[in-house]
């Protein structure tokens, strides 16, 4: 085989991967372990399960800024749930709350965790359990970068220490 029909050959394989991996936008998202918007990266995004009987739930993210300048993550959207809020964990005395925040600043060059006793966001009057292996669309919006929807994939609670809410 010469270089010139290997160069061919690689191309075609390389055009046949590329086209069979990301055949439309929403697959791109549900196997996207990153998602950029701008000068943002979102990874490491997912949910915690809830009991069937449940009322709220939370999901949880990494936020980068790789940019110059500070953005906002200004609102969120979901169709589990009658609302869907930015929250953080507080302790207030010996009582741990969760509090509505309504905006994160992800500082330029920078980052934002959302995650368990922190930054959060929070799903209340969920209309059916979060299960293991559930997916489900979470849109975030920025004050700088526009707007993203994300996959959230559920996944087991971790256990967390015993907190009087």
């Amino acid at each position: 085989m010469t270089i010139r029909s290997l160069a061919t050959a690689m191309a075609v394989a390389l055009t046949f991967f590329a086209t069979s991996v990301v055949t439309s936008p929403s697959s791109a998202h549900e196997h996207a372990k990153t998602i950029k918007l701008g000068d943002l990266m979102i990874s490491g995004v997912w949910a915690r399960t809830t009991p069937p009987s449940a009322k709220t739930g939370a999901a949880y993210f990494l936020i980068k800024n790789t940019g110059k300048a500070d953005d906002v993550l200004t609102g969120v959207k979901a169709s589990i749930s009658k609302k869907t809020e930015i929250h953080e964990t507080q302790m207030q005395g010996d009582i741990m709350k969760m509090m509505h925040v309504g905006r994160i600043v992800i500082p330029a060059g920078g980052e934002a965790a959302l995650k368990p006793g922190s930054f959060h966001i929070m799903f209340m009057g969920l209309h059916g359990p979060i299960k293991e292996g559930d997916t489900f669309p979470l849109t975030l919006t920025f004050e700088k970068n526009g707007e993203v929807e994300v996959i959230v994939p559920a996944t087991k609670s971790k256990k967390m220490k015993k907190m009087n809410h």
